[in-house]
């Protein structure tokens, strides 16, 4: 008789933050946990997000038993719309919240039909073929989140999805650690585990905490309020509409995203407020600034967001006022600093206050802390322990965190995306790695932006681009050039010279090679230009000579 095993596959999630997806397979089912996608670093010039690679998951689809998402955050759902073209009426599992944030964004695309929503309520058990998954809620920076419990024939498998352990909840927004328990009475053979916040020690803010320094805040502002926040935290909204009722304020929202997701909350009974403490933009004008609170989206400095483009003097119904204060109750994203900084000093310059997370206490993460680590590990207690959701150093050290708590070192093992590893009854083996190099999605193409493509759009943004052209009758006479046109390399008015220089190493190279095809002139003066370029100016751009013929 065969023996029993699970392989898990992750291809998204270990070794970056962002893109988080893994495959779960026996011989018969799959399941897959998450479906994520992940925002550009800066050097990937022009590209809008990136993907897992689908091509492992559509190859088995025949076996896909569901897709359970553990929350509502575009690293999580964000890429659905691209998995699912490939898929028929594949189940999806979550939360209600979850679910309709996920059906939001495939209704943009047309996409619903191809999925059924299966909403799961707190510590609901679900069969999925081989599988059973018991979701456990976990407290994050977005509501209705979800750990896993998830029984195999190899044996049982926790998930932490990520999570924090606040110390005081709010709102009944905790993690069920006697749900992680109770399921792992049995034994647990594998845990994976949120790894994002395992270099900061000691416990992350409580919710209870930024509340009490969001009232200070609130009770000392004589201006306008304006409080930016990932547009998914529901929890920080509430808060929001409930010390702008305690100090006589009314909120006011704008931005696309925003809108939806508080339509959403409301919608399910997440967020309450009313007249008497809200308004709409429209009302502003007929406000005293210190009955006013807007929330708006730009958290992370987005250059169409509505902060920037108050910061910038260009949104339409508001302009910020001398007193203002701006509370940017959210985390700098590594990567969006600057972009950050530049609306800060921009708010600043037009005499507002800004606070945010490294000047006051307004920003919890949502992520655990060193501390609520040693907790889920010790409350799970695996055989097995793999670190999720973190750059490799951070996967390096919660497998050393396992280490330290009782799990052997063999048995804590750093993966990376495209690296299976099965379980079995009789132990643990890693696989031969699958082809999970992520994909870049630029405007409507998927995966053609490669790295030749981005090493052109880093020369073009460092370098520039010189294109020549000239034109050459049937008997090779030059009847019209070269004309130089240069963009994004010199300005041509204060060095009109190297243009009229690099014209005569053009004419040099046509009468030196008389007859010569026009692709291989174009190569000769392509060379011969960027080898003039490095010496007069140490430029190198693009140079596209084009050579005409009539």
């Amino acid at each position: 008789m065969p023996e029993s095993h699970v392989t898990l596959t992750p291809l998204g999630g270990l070794g970056e933050i962002g893109m988080n997806c893994m495959a779960l397979e026996t011989e018969q089912s799959m399941i897959l946990v998450d479906c994520g996608l992940m925002f550009p670093d800066v050097i990937l010039y022009g590209v809008d997000v990136v993907i897992p690679r689908m091509d492992f998951i559509v190859s088995r689809k025949h076996k896909l038993k569901g897709i359970i998402l553990t929350h509502g955050h575009e690293d999580h759902i964000g890429a659905l719309a691209w998995l699912v073209p490939y898929l028929q009426e594949v189940p999806l599992y979550g939360s209600e919240f979850t679910l309709r944030l996920a059906m939001k964004r495939l209704q943009e695309r047309n996409l619903d039909s191809h999925v059924k929503l299966h909403p799961v309520r707190a510590r609901e058990r679900v069969e999925l073929g081989e599988f059973a998954v018991t979701f456990m809620p976990v407290c994050h920076s977005i509501i209705e989140g979800f750990g896993l419990g998830i029984e195999t024939p190899a044996g049982r498998i926790v998930h932490t999805g990520d999570f924090k352990i606040d110390r005081n909840p709010q709102g009944g927004h905790a993690t069920d650690l006697d749900a992680f328990a109770k399921f792992s009475s049995e034994g647990v053979l594998l845990m994976l585990s949120d790894s994002t916040n395992v270099e900061r020690e000691g416990f992350s803010l409580t919710e209870q905490e930024i509340q009490d320094s969001l009232d200070e805040v609130f009770a000392e502002a004589k201006g306008r309020i304006l409080v930016t926040l990932f547009a998914t935290h529901i929890q920080r909204m509430q808060e929001i509409f409930d010390l702008a009722a305690k100090h006589g304020r009314r909120v006011a929202f704008t931005g696309r995203s925003l809108v939806t997701n508080i339509d959403v909350a409301k919608d399910l009974g997440h967020l309450r407020f009313n007249r008497e403490n809200s308004c709409d933009m429209e009302e502003l004008a007929y406000l005293d600034d210190d009955k006013i609170v807007i929330l708006l989206t730009g958290s992370q400095g987005e250059p169409l967001s509505a902060l920037s483009r108050v910061a910038r003097s260009e949104h339409r119904q508001i302009n910020i006022h001398k007193g203002d204060t701006v509370i940017m109750s959210s985390r700098f994203i590594p990567g969006n600093t600057r972009a950050i900084t530049r609306v800060i000093n921009d708010l600043y310059r037009h005499g507002a206050s800004v606070l945010y997370e490294k000047v006051q206490a307004i920003h919890a993460s949502g992520h655990a802390h060193k501390e609520e680590l040693r907790i889920m590990l010790d409350t799970v207690h695996p055989k097995f322990f793999v670190p999720v959701h973190g750059e490799y150093r951070h996967l390096f050290k919660h497998a050393e965190l396992a280490v330290s708590r009782g799990i052997a070192p063999e048995r804590a093992l750093i993966l990376e995306n495209g690296h299976p590893v099965t379980l079995s009854t009789s132990g643990i083996r890693l696989e031969e790695a699958v082809f999970a190099e992520s994909i870049l999605v630029d405007g409507k193409g998927v995966g053609d932006v490669g790295q030749s493509v981005l090493k052109e759009r880093q020369i073009l943004g460092g370098e520039g681009l010189v294109i020549v052209l000239l034109v050459q009758d049937e008997f090779g006479t030059i009847v019209f050039g070269p004309s130089i046109q240069s963009k994004g390399f010199i300005f041509e008015q204060h060095f009109s010279h190297i243009l009229e220089d690099a014209k005569c190493i053009i004419l040099d190279v046509m009468e030196g090679n008389p007859g010569c095809e026009a692709y291989k002139l174009e190569e000769k003066i392509r060379s011969s230009l960027r080898r003039f370029f490095r010496k007069v100016l140490e430029r190198d751009p693009i140079v596209i000579p084009l050579i005409a013929r009539v």
